[in-house]
């Protein structure tokens, strides 16, 4: 079997075509050097069987050589984790410290061994949730064309058809996983550095701050994952984050000073991210549809001081879903349109695309994180007793604090015994059915309160009259 290169001939790749394909080989013979081609392409298009066999071909040499021409994710070397083989999601597991007890203290206590100490276990679902095909059509004239083209017409023919399935395939993943790490930022859930005074630092004075976190990270500590889980992540396995711009600052002003040498190396990964703040919103509202959430102008002007990120490559959790035997969550099908003749190609990807909550990370702002204020919708109504309320709330930070908010029964003077009004981790407020309704001349409403976890001197209450 002959090996397809860059700019192959027409005549290598009908070579490799009748290769692939020994039973045909007894129907038609191997082109020779300098030979007109235009009879194979006649004899391809004409014959249905040697057409069908002629597009799987051109599947398999845009599948195993043409991918290594295109434009690929640069991210995917550290966000894909896997395949997965069975179900639609993952489990991520993690525990936290083993539980510490006093030895003096639990001497006497001869019965202590016999107690369960069950671990501190935290848990996080990801779901399979991209789910996408992408089409192309190929007609005779075009297939016609390519047997008449230059010498190497039908090598661009099969670039032209498979590759851009493929680089579609790639942009469109490395779209999303760009656009969940930037809501991870404005939602605060990304642990923070602020680099004061950084217009006044040099390129290398802010590297060496990123270096001093990237050393914390390899010991074990709460502080970076939104989780609080005490973890640790080693150099080798953290990526820093930069984007185009900065980095080629970074690359002349401090590389080129050998930085990077000796003690004062950074021992982490580079990964190059395009923009923090540009994207493709077009292109991401077609993919996402209603679960595609556009950056305001705000958004925009905030991701701009985004400075850089470190990440531990656990950080996104991309797993391929095994389609047909694929270990990479593609495959391709083919077509014919009876009606045009025509043959459409269609490449689909099946993929979870997630991130862990239980990661280290952090990213580096040249804002001051703090939360200015929360509101909560609604913040005033009245229901009856036995029914349920959804409340919302709205944090306004600056410098990508984390926006999350703790829930808690405030005043519920009506409660029965054994019958309590309870708001979940989601803000969803349950009033019991046996719960007294407001007295109207005395009005004492429940009051359900959401307090920032970044800033608890910052909350806003819901007041429910009960009816």
């Amino acid at each position: 079997m002959g090996k397809i290169l860059k700019n192959t001939t027409n005549s290598e790749i009908i070579s490799f075509f009748l290769n692939v394909n020994p039973d045909l080989l007894s129907e038609v013979n191997l082109p020779t050097q300098g030979e007109d081609l235009k009879h194979y392409g006649e004899l391809i298009v004409n014959n249905d069987r040697f057409k069908n066999k002629f597009i799987n071909t051109v599947n398999l040499i845009g599948l195993t050589v043409i991918k290594e021409n295109r434009w690929e994710n640069p991210w995917d070397t550290f966000a894909m984790r896997g395949t997965l083989r069975f179900g639609q999601q993952i489990r991520e597991v993690i525990q936290d410290l083993a539980k510490v007890f006093d030895y003096n203290e639990n001497y006497n206590d001869k019965s202590k061994f016999l107690e369960t100490q069950a671990p501190d276990v935290y848990q996080y679902m990801h779901e399979l949730n991209y789910q996408k095909y992408y089409e192309v059509t190929v007609n005779e004239s075009e297939l016609r064309l390519a047997f008449e083209d230059t010498e190497n017409g039908l090598y661009k023919f099969i670039e032209d058809t498979i590759s851009n399935l493929y680089e579609t395939y790639s942009y469109d993943k490395y779209l999303v996983d760009k656009y969940q790490l930037c809501r991870r930022i404005l939602d605060g859930t990304i642990p923070v550095k602020k680099i004061d005074n950084y217009n006044s630092k040099t390129p290398r004075e802010i590297l060496s701050i990123m270096k001093g976190v990237s050393n914390k990270m390899t010991f074990k500590s709460p502080n970076y994952n939104p989780a609080g889980v005490r973890r640790a992540t080693k150099h080798s396995n953290q990526y820093l984050m930069l984007d185009a711009e900065r980095e080629a600052i970074t690359s002349t002003e401090v590389l080129a000073t050998s930085y990077f040498l000796n003690e004062a190396e950074v021992k982490t990964n580079l990964a190059l991210i395009d923009s923090f703040s540009e994207t493709d919103n077009k292109r991401l509202a077609e993919l996402l549809k209603n679960d595609y959430k556009p950056l305001t102008d705000s958004e925009i002007n905030q991701l701009k001081s985004v400075i850089g990120l470190i990440i531990s490559d656990d950080f996104f959790m991309d797993y391929y879903y095994q389609l047909d035997g694929s270990n990479d969550g593609k495959t391709q099908r083919e077509f014919t349109n009876p009606t045009s003749l025509d043959r459409n190609i269609f490449l689909h990807a099946w993929l979870c695309i997630s991130t862990s909550p239980f990661a280290n990370c952090c990213v580096f702002t040249s804002d001051t994180p703090a939360v200015t204020s929360v509101t909560i919708n609604p913040s005033e109504l009245s229901m009856s007793a036995g029914l349920d309320v959804q409340l919302t709330p709205t944090v306004a930070t600056t410098g990508f604090a984390n926006k999350a908010v703790v829930y808690t029964v405030e005043e519920a003077p009506g409660e029965q015994e054994g019958s309590l009004v309870t708001v979940d981790t989601k803000g969803l407020v349950h009033i019991p059915v046996d719960y007294e309704p407001t007295d109207t001349e005395d009005p004492n409403p429940v009051i359900i309160r959401a307090t920032s976890i970044y800033d608890d001197t910052k909350y806003a209450d819901a007041t429910i009259t009960v009816l």
